[in-house]
Formats: structure tokens, sequence, C-alpha cells
């Protein structure tokens, strides 16, 4: 879950998305003009993802993903892997990964730190 100001983006893969990753939104606040702009939105993403689209629920709304958007975890690994070394040869990891990396290796040597007392 990445929870924002205006909306969660809740991603579920059990039994009732049959087991395949689904993307909700989920606003924080009932706000009759977000509907509004995040169907604009959706539309500015149809001009490059056509088929995706918005299926109103409950909560809120899921997006609907066409499954020749979807990737399976085999090609998803060698586009990480690929995207992975080519960020090493050149000696460049994106300012955006910093941070990630340093919560993943304090999380994982914590962890080990605990579980070796």
């Amino acid at each position: 879950m990445l929870r924002g100001t205006k909306a969660n983006l809740v991603i579920r893969q059990g039994a009732e998305q049959q087991y395949k990753t689904a993307l909700y939104i989920e606003p924080v606040s009932n706000n009759v003009d977000y509907e509004k702009i995040l169907q604009e939105e959706i539309k500015k993403l149809q001009a490059k993802y056509p088929g995706i689209d918005l299926k109103k629920n409950n909560k809120g709304w899921e997006i609907i993903i066409p499954d020749k958007y979807r990737e399976g975890h085999e090609s998803h690994f060698a586009r990480v892997t690929q995207n992975f070394l080519e960020y090493l040869n050149k000696h460049d990891i994106p300012a955006w990964e910093v941070p990630n990396m340093l919560a993943k290796y304090y999380t994982t040597t914590k962890a080990l730190e605990i579980s070796s007392k």
C-alpha cells in the first residue's frame, strides 16, 4: 500500500483477483471532484496504454489492466536485472534508488543482528 494525502494505492493478489495483481485507488475522503479528475487522468493514460480503464467499487476504483501489459515474474526479473547491470556499468544509480537501498540494507542487517541474538 502506498498512502497518499488524497488516496491510497493498494495492490491485491488474492482469490478475489484470481491471484493476479490488481491495482486499486482508495480515496482518503469522499470528494466528488476527485472522481472527475481521476477520469481525466485515466483518459491521458489510455492514449499511451489503450485498454486500461477504471472500475468503480465500494472502496474506490480498480485500475483495469489488460493482459498485454502484464509482465510475468521471469520477464520482470530479467528487466530489473538488465537495468541494474546498466546502472552498475555506468556507475550511475538513480537518486530515487538510494533511500530505497539504504532502507533495504538497514532492515536486512538489523534483522540478521536480531536473529543472531
